[in-house]
């Protein structure tokens, strides 16, 4: 579904009072359907989203993530190079509609070897002290790592080729920590509602390295926090097309009987790609099932006009699981479907 706004024409300029107050009202009428949309599509509410924006938090190339998080920490670590505890993990570029609520799980793994650490350092002075397998996060004031009052700092911004005007929403999937010492990717996620027209937004998430597990978020007390460390000298990136490849974002509470289901699909131009996943056991998919495309230009800059286009299917399963089918149409760069499905107890 596409919101599309009124625009100005010649015949416009020289309305009449009344074709003016006419026009207003349904403006007004039309920012009213517009709020309702994510209720009656059964997507998260919009009492909590902030005013409509172009970004969030996202500081340079996303670090604004790291930097939330590095506030956090006791003593501050506020301004430290990015590298030297933590890395955004930064996603391509995700092509939304005026009128739609989208939700995106981010890995850390963004940050690997294998797929470079372009999009997460484009431009950006850094330290080169990865990997980055652990999700940094921020407790409750009670400093309790088992609180359920912890985030995961994200950042979000918008593309100059398209007129997206975007607000947070709370993420409806779950987060996983991850773990330095395992070599087990974590990962979180970002919701945001387009109150624009048509464009494209990034997403990214903070991911702390071994270094960084020593340092505590605020709250918690350790001798360890204020330990010095050697690190490499700072360096600068240069944008280029990471190699996309297949991803599984999954994550799930067993205490409270559910799971978020995110895996992500490259694909090549008429090549159909299916996939079916299955809820873990003893629960049942919930809600509708969703996903995203996003794309990686060796610029990092957005385009409308040159947006992947990609057929999908998405079908219910029984109860407990669901399948979706992918074909891409065009696209001039490297092209990933997201798909998600959520589950939970009986």
């Amino acid at each position: 579904m596409q919101f599309n706004p009124t625009g100005s024409t010649a015949a416009q300029f020289c309305a009449t009072a009344s074709d003016k107050e006419h026009h207003l009202m349904t403006r007004i009428r039309n920012r009213a359907a517009l709020i309702a949309l994510p209720l009656a599509l059964g997507t998260l509410a919009v009492g909590a989203a902030s005013a409509p924006a172009n970004s969030y938090q996202w500081g340079d190339n996303g670090s604004g993530a790291c930097n939330a998080w590095q506030s956090a920490l006791t003593p501050s670590q506020a301004g430290v190079e990015i590298g030297t505890y933590c890395m955004q993990s930064v996603t391509g570029w995700i092509t939304i509609n005026g009128g739609a609520t989208q939700d995106q799980a981010i890995s850390c793994a963004n940050n690997d070897s294998s797929s470079g650490l372009s999009y997460s350092t484009d431009g950006q002075a850094y330290v080169n002290d990865g990997p980055w397998y652990a999700l940094a996060t921020i407790y409750a004031s009670d400093g309790d790592p088992g609180d359920d009052a912890v985030t995961a700092p994200v950042a979000w911004q918008t593309g100059n080729g398209g007129d997206a005007d975007l607000s947070s929403e709370s993420w409806d999937g779950m987060d996983y920590a991850g773990s330095n010492s395992s070599e087990e990717y974590g990962s979180a996620g970002a919701g945001v509602t387009n109150w624009g027209g048509n464009g494209g937004w990034q997403t990214a998430v903070a991911c702390k390295n071994g270094e960084g597990d020593f340092t505590q978020p605020q709250g918690r007390r350790t001798g360890r926090s204020s330990q010095r460390f050697a690190f490499p000298t700072a360096q600068v990136a240069k944008a280029s097309a990471p190699r996309a490849r297949d991803r599984t974002i999954d994550s799930a509470d067993k205490k409270k009987g559910r799971a978020f289901l995110a895996r992500e699909y490259v694909l090549k131009k008429n090549v159909t790609r299916t996939d079916t996943r299955t809820c873990p056991a003893g629960l049942v998919r919930r809600g509708k099932l969703a996903y995203t495309v996003q794309e990686f230009p060796a610029d990092n800059k957005f385009s409308w006009k040159n947006r992947s286009l990609v057929d999908v299917k998405m079908t219910a399963k029984g109860k407990n699981a669901g399948s979706v089918k992918m074909k891409l149409k065009r696209a001039k760069n490297p092209t990933v479907v997201q798909f998600q499905m959520r589950c939970g107890k009986r």
